[in-house]
């Protein structure tokens, strides 16, 4: 045996020497690198003018870049599967997409942001943007109607996933189940889904809960099992079976 595998060693280096390509891998039975896909693009406001330092995410994976000055941003190494891309600036209204991405593609965008305000200090502005979230959430959660959520509710469950949370709530329903595909609907019309917000971006319809973030990066859910009860700015064409709030940290 011994013998054997000397004069295939001495075989491989001889084909070596003449250019000729090792077959070593796959006889030792190695797997080829699994494909992954691209997104890359670009992000200005609405000038068109390039927005450097914006923050590009892959809901629901660790994938996350941030914008160079010319406003380009490329994300490598993107499984396939269906997702949301949002992309957040300190002063602008944060945007979303719905994509799907095959094995080997190359999906490329153009955000085009809104402002909303002055930019000043990033960590200032991020933290005084989570207070007015959650004064605006302590305000709504007084007048009686709905279901709230707190961060320290979320950690006491300690969930898997979103839909994990929200199991319970009269008059919605959660299909699926720990990481896999999971639907709120409400079971007040006919088992119809719910609109999700994520920070006040209104996200595809019908929304994968298991596709978003982390139940530990999230600072408070609100939901609104109907319209009658839906806060009248979070209303749109899709939120007649009510709506669902998720604020992050």
């Amino acid at each position: 045996m011994l013998a054997r595998f000397t004069q295939l060693m001495i075989v491989i280096g001889v084909l070596s020497a003449l250019g000729v390509p090792s077959l070593v891998p796959s006889a030792l039975g190695a797997q080829p690198p699994r494909s992954r896909s691209i997104i890359d693009g670009l992000v200005s406001d609405s000038n068109l003018v390039p927005l450097g330092e914006a923050v590009v995410s892959v809901l629901g994976s660790p994938l996350r870049v941030t914008t160079g000055d010319n406003g380009r941003f490329r994300i490598v190494a993107v499984p396939a599967g269906q997702y949301i891309v949002m992309v957040h600036r300190v002063g602008y209204a944060p945007m979303s997409a719905a994509i799907q991405i095959g094995t080997t593609d190359t999906l490329r965008f153009s955000f085009a942001m809104h402002r909303i305000a002055t930019a000043l200090d990033t960590v200032v502005v991020s933290a005084k943007r989570l207070a007015a979230r959650m004064a605006e959430f302590e305000e709504r959660r007084k007048l009686g109607f709905g279901t709230f959520i707190t961060a320290e509710d979320i950690r006491q469950r300690n969930p898997v996933a979103l839909g994990e949370v929200l199991r319970g709530i009269p008059s919605i329903s959660v299909t699926g189940s720990g990481y896999n595909r999971q639907v709120v609907t409400s079971t007040r019309s006919s088992r119809c889904p719910m609109q999700v917000v994520i920070d006040g971006v209104l996200l595809p319809m019908p929304t994968d809960l298991a596709s978003l973030v982390p139940p530990s990066e999230v600072a408070g859910i609100e939901v609104y099992a109907g319209p009658a009860t839906s806060p009248v700015q979070y209303k749109a064409a899709g939120s007649a079976c009510g709506v669902i709030l998720i604020w992050t940290k």
